[in-house]
């Protein structure tokens, strides 16, 4: 398909970086899936790719432009992303329901969970610290330019074990205080 495809230069804007590509747009049947629905495939080529395609997009929408449907499909990536961390890294969507009304509400829980992590870490995290810590133990990370979700569940552990041991450690007001001298009264 891409060697007959008629190709033309376009900029597109993928993952908030707009570049010059080369572009096919093809409409045709995927008689295997879709029997007559009619669908567009878009096929994207580096400029200094030697493939003959590096991107191959389907779609049914028939109306938007290819420069569209690759913009749309890049925006999709970080969606795609936080699921994925939510189920993989947070458990949403392990629970073992069966009451349809639990089932539609421990997902969603679940990726407001993600969220509010992202929004403490946002307010609490310090990402320069985190991102040096996690150069020097992973030195495959050296490039590494954002903090991760799994940095970020990392740092809220590190906090809440601190902040639960700095708890244990303050005196409370129904405890007696423990001697700090054994001085002897005569």
């Amino acid at each position: 398909m891409a060697a007959t495809a008629a190709w033309r230069r376009t900029r597109v804007t993928g993952y908030g970086v707009t570049g010059t590509v080369d572009l096919a747009v093809i409409t045709c049947l995927w008689w295997g899936s879709l029997h007559r629905t009619p669908t567009r495939v878009v096929l994207v080529r580096d400029l200094n790719e030697t493939k003959p395609y590096t991107l191959a997009l389907a779609t049914t929408d028939l109306t938007s432009t290819g420069e569209q449907i690759v913009a749309r499909y890049a925006s999709h990536w970080s969606i795609e992303q936080s699921i994925k961390d939510g189920k993989q890294l947070l458990g949403a969507g392990d629970a073992h329901n069966r009451l349809p009304a639990a089932v539609e509400r421990t997902t969603p829980l679940g990726l407001a969970n993600l969220t509010v992590l992202v929004l403490w870490y946002d307010q609490a995290g310090h990402p320069d610290t985190d991102l040096n810590s996690r150069r020097h133990q992973a030195p495959w990370y050296r490039r590494k330019r954002h903090a991760s979700i799994e940095d970020m569940i990392t740092a809220f552990r590190r906090a809440r074990i601190t902040d639960v041991t700095a708890a244990q450690d303050t005196p409370s007001l129904f405890t007696e205080p423990t001697p700090t001298s054994h001085a002897t009264v005569a």
